[in-house]
């Protein structure tokens, strides 16, 4: 998951540093592989079958430098996640409507002290692809998890940190993974870095929690919160999101009189915020 960063009194809030990952204390084992195996083709499926997604998007934004020069938004809006070409990430987009309460006029843009994009296709992409999955060491806690979840914790063997397929940043990285144990879908993954020159793009510190959501006929485990944050030195950053009311996006078309009519027409393409850096 990776975030953006915004430039305000002449200080860049830069999202380096990193947090401390506490896990259950306890024997570990390494995870069963036909549980990695289901986690590998949950993904597979959410990827090959998640329709483009609006969502209402409640956030909390903050940053500081040195304790100062603080700035915080609270906002609502509408998240979008739409599908491009197979085989492309979800391109997710945001458009924020009230600011610390107060209402926006229809395409004004608010730039938000700390912000992450990511969480609805790269979550699970990071670890549960056969690509990635040897990448990383997978141990089964003993205790279980927040409503008997199973709990797996992620490390990168230092044998496995100079591997060319595998990227040099994920070395020193630690994770934790809770899955709904009648279902083995993915109910919450969080993931810490270190403060590197390597893994400077990526917020050291994010998380998803995931629950079953009706959509449509359909039913998907999506995102219902999503978390980031830095809190190093003298920059630190906060991002919390709330995602509700899930809908599928699609674009709509009027007809006016003496129009032609064409068939199939493309999707409209999603207004990216400035504020986004490229993945």
């Amino acid at each position: 998951m990776y975030p953006c960063y915004k430039l305000t009194r002449k200080f860049i809030y830069l999202t380096f540093a990193s947090l401390a990952l506490s896990l259950p204390l306890g024997a570990q084992s390494a995870a069963p592989p036909e549980l990695l195996n289901q986690l590998i083709a949950n993904a597979d499926q959410y990827r090959a079958t998640l329709p483009s997604l609006t969502a209402d998007e409640t956030i909390l934004s903050e940053a500081s430098y040195r304790g100062m020069f603080k700035d915080k938004v609270e906002s609502r809006g509408t998240f979008r996640a739409v599908r491009g070409a197979p085989g492309e990430p979800l391109k997710e987009s945001r458009e924020i409507t009230v600011s610390n309460g107060k209402p926006l006029e229809p395409g004004k843009q608010v730039k938000l002290p700390f912000a992450l994009f990511g969480g609805f296709g790269r979550f699970q992409e990071m670890f549960f692809t056969p690509k990635n999955i040897h990448c990383f060491a997978f141990n089964l806690l003993p205790e279980p998890g927040p409503g008997g979840t199973i709990q797996i914790s992620i490390s990168v063997p230092s044998e496995l940190e100079g591997q060319s397929d595998c990227a040099k940043s994920r070395a020193g990285l630690t994770g934790l993974v809770r899955v709904d144990a009648a279902t083995h879908q993915l109910v919450h993954l969080e993931r810490t870095v270190p403060d590197t020159p390597a893994t400077r793009r990526s917020a050291p510190f994010a998380s998803v929690d995931c629950a079953p959501t009706k959509v449509g006929d359909e039913t998907y485990w999506l995102p219902t919160v999503v978390t980031g944050g830095s809190a190093n030195r003298a920059i630190r950053g906060q991002f919390v999101a709330h995602y509700s009311n899930y809908h599928r996006y699609a674009a709509s078309i009027t007809l006016l009189p003496g129009a032609i009519e064409v068939d199939n027409p493309e999707p409209a393409e999603p207004v990216v915020p400035p504020t986004s850096t490229p993945r």
